[in-house]
C-alpha cells in the first residue's frame, strides 16, 4: 500500500496542518519584507521559554481576524469559554475512541478559545474579575477532560501512568500558581505553563496518527508520539509545579521576616530599689508573674 493510501484516511487533519503551514510560511515572508508584526499584550508579558514570542506574534497574527469577528458579534466573552469546554469534551471523547488527530486538534481548539475569550473581552472593554474567575476555573476542567479522554484510551495500559503523572502535574502548577498568588507572590515561574502545554501535547497528538501509519509503534503502545508528549508533559510540569512551590514558600519566609539567625537575647527587667517581701509583691504583680 503506497503512502498516500496510508495517510488518505488522515486528509481532513492534514488539511488543518497545512493550513497552519502555509500561514506561517506567508507570517515568515511578510515579516522578512515589511518587519515582524508586533502584538501589543504579548510584548507586555514575559517571553516564554518554549513558546517564545515569535511564535506568539504568529498565533496573534492568525487569530487577529477572528479575534475582530467575534468582537463584532456582541457575543459574551463567557460564552466563548463554555465553547472553549465544548471543544475540550469533543477531543476527549475523539481522544477516547482512537481518534487521536481529530482530538488533537480540537484540544488545539480549545486553547485557541481560550485566548480569544479574554481578547475578545479585552476588545469590547468587558473584563470582569469574575468573567477571569470562571475562564480560570473552566480551564481547569478543560485540562481534566482531554486527560480523562487520554485515561480512558490506554486503560489496560502503562501508559496509564504517565497520563496520571501529566495530569497531576498539569493541575498542580496550575495551582500552585493560583494559591501563591492569593498571598500577594508573584509565581511566574517555570517552563511548562498552560500554553506551553496545551500547544506541544495538542500538536504532537494531532502528528501521532501520521507518524502511527508511517512507522507504527512497534512494541510500544500505541499512537506512541502522544505518549512521550504526555511523558514529557509528566516531568516538566511537576518539575515546573515543585519549583513554584519552593519560590513561594521562600518569598513568603522573606515577606514573614524568617531567619534562622540567633533570636536576639531579651531585655533584662528593670531592678528595684525597694527591699523587703511587702513591696516585692506589688511588683511581681505589675510584671504578670505568676
Amino acid at each position: 500500500m503506497s503512502r498516500f493510501a496510508i495517510l488518505a484516511p488522515l486528509a481532513p487533519a492534514l488539511v488543518i496542518t497545512a493550513y497552519f503551514v502555509v500561514a506561517f510560511a506567508i507570517f515568515l515572508a511578510r515579516a522578512s519584507v515589511l518587519g515582524m508584526r508586533v502584538d501589543q499584550e504579548v510584548e507586555k508579558r514575559s517571553a516564554s521559554p518554549l513558546l517564545g514570542r515569535f511564535l506568539r506574534h504568529y498565533m496573534m497574527w492568525l487569530l487577529g481576524p477572528w479575534e475582530r469577528a467575534l468582537a463584532k458579534t456582541g457575543i459574551s466573552p463567557n460564552t466563548i469559554t463554555l465553547a472553549s469546554l465544548g471543544s475540550a469534551a469533543g477531543s476527549a471523547v475523539a481522544i477516547g475512541f482512537g481518534h487521536f488527530a481529530l482530538g488533537g486538534w480540537l484540544y488545539l481548539l480549545t486553547g485557541i478559545l481560550d485566548i480569544l475569550d479574554g481578547r475578545v473581552a479585552r476588545r469590547t472593554d468587558r473584563v470582569t474579575r469574575g468573567g477571569a474567575y470562571f475562564d480560570s476555573v473552566i480551564d481547569r476542567y478543560a485540562e481534566l477532560l482531554v486527560f480523562s479522554g487520554f485515561a480512558f484510551y490506554y486503560r489496560n495500559s502503562w501508559a496509564l501512568a504517565v497520563v496520571l503523572a501529566a495530569a497531576i502535574g498539569s493541575i498542580m502548577v496550575s495551582y500552585a500558581k493560583a494559591r501563591g498568588e492569593s498571598l500577594g507572590v508573584d509565581v511566574n515561574v517555570g517552563t511548562m505553563q498552560r500554553p506551553e502545554r496545551l500547544f506541544y501535547l495538542g500538536l504532537m497528538t494531532t502528528m501521532a496518527p501520521i507518524v502511527e501509519s508511517l512507522y507504527g509503534h512497534g512494541t510500544f503502545p500505541s499512537f506512541v508520539l502522544a505518549v512521550v508528549a504526555l511523558g514529557l508533559l509528566a516531568a516538566s510540569a511537576n518539575w515546573t509545579a515543585a519549583r513554584r512551590i519552593s519560590h513561594t514558600l521562600a518569598r513568603l519566609d522573606e515577606a514573614e521576616g524568617v531567619s534562622t539567625a540567633t533570636p536576639p537575647k531579651p531585655a533584662p527587667e528593670p531592678t528595684s530599689t525597694t527591699t523587703g517581701t511587702a513591696s516585692a509583691m506589688p511588683l511581681r504583680i505589675l510584671r504578670g508573674g505568676r
